[in-house]
């Protein structure tokens, strides 16, 4: 583990993040503000802003989330800053998926 990692976790065992993580937990009603499901034991509190010197800052830069979604959100991140369409193309096959899908029910 490296100095930037130790320091991360240190962070992350301090009283001031803990709270910071209680009171977002509470403002988002303990559900997973991607998918609206509930927030699951060992759920993530995504910090969206990536910037590693900006790391303590505790704002409301964070997202309270599922391991899944948290590890979608890293994915589809690389792909929306260089093409943000990436968006409307996957909505346009959810929703062709959904039709599809309706008629078999």
């Amino acid at each position: 583990m490296n100095d930037r990692q130790k320091a991360k976790r240190n962070f992350r065992n301090s009283k001031a993040f803990k709270d910071h993580k209680k009171k977002k937990f509470l403002e988002c009603g303990g559900v997973d503000k991607i998918t609206m499901h509930k927030l699951r034991k060992g759920w993530n509190f995504h910090h969206e802003d990536l910037d590693e010197s900006h790391y303590e800052i505790l704002n409301d830069n964070f997202l309270c989330c599922n391991n899944m979604t948290h590890k979608f959100v890293h994915w589809l991140f690389g792909y929306f800053v260089k093409d943000p369409a990436i968006i409307d193309r996957i909505k346009k096959e959810m929703e062709k998926m959904a039709e599809i899908n309706k008629k078999k029910c």
